[in-house]
């Protein structure tokens, strides 16, 4: 019985083996360029993914483009403001809101010796204004994909690879460095 076995297993992995396979071309499909989405469809893409507890990249741009509307959407997302930021011999922020962060040893009466630091509760971001530009930098690899998830909604497109991914769409141009899980919108 065994023997039987044996030779029908061998049978059939010898003639599997011969089996000839026709390949078959397909024309190809010239692409077709979808046509843009409106502005509205693309923010709602976009908010629908965007993590509750962090400034998504659409309020962030709105930011940009409505700088009276800062506050409110900072208030909804409940970030705290510290104004003139400075990372002892590093950066100075004139705003800076942080979320779940405590904020870093201070040296002198305006200097902070780093940028701040995640709590163990709660998704940790902060979102810091400086020269045209607004940084979202969170502590987490979930929440920075996320803003990478968003971005692409968005349809922004990579324009250069590297340290920093600078992605673009139009005249707006969004860095991202995934070593600091930091977005620079610009």
């Amino acid at each position: 019985m065994k023997k039987t076995l044996i030779a029908i297993a061998l049978v059939a992995i010898m003639s599997s083996c011969g089996t000839s396979r026709k390949v078959v071309k397909t024309a190809e499909v010239p692409a077709v360029a979808e046509p843009e989405q409106p502005r509205e469809n693309l923010i709602q893409a976009a908010a629908a993914i965007a993590q509750p507890n962090v400034i998504s990249v659409a309020e962030a741009i709105e930011i940009f483009e409505n700088p009276e509307r800062t506050a409110n959407i900072m208030r909804q997302h409940d970030y705290l403001l510290k104004t003139n930021y400075e990372v002892y011999r590093l950066d100075k922020f004139p705003k800076m809101y942080y979320k779940n962060c405590r904020l870093a040893k201070l040296l002198t009466a305006t200097q902070y010796s780093d940028y701040p630091k995640p709590m163990k509760k709660g998704v940790s971001s902060y979102v810091a204004f400086k020269d045209g530009a607004i940084i979202i930098t969170v502590f987490n690899d979930q929440a920075y994909q996320n803003l990478l998830d968003q971005i692409i909604a968005l349809q922004f497109n990579l324009d250069m690879a590297g340290n920093e991914d600078i992605y673009v769409k139009g005249a707006r141009r969004i860095a991202c460095h995934r070593a600091g899980r930091s977005v620079r919108i610009e």
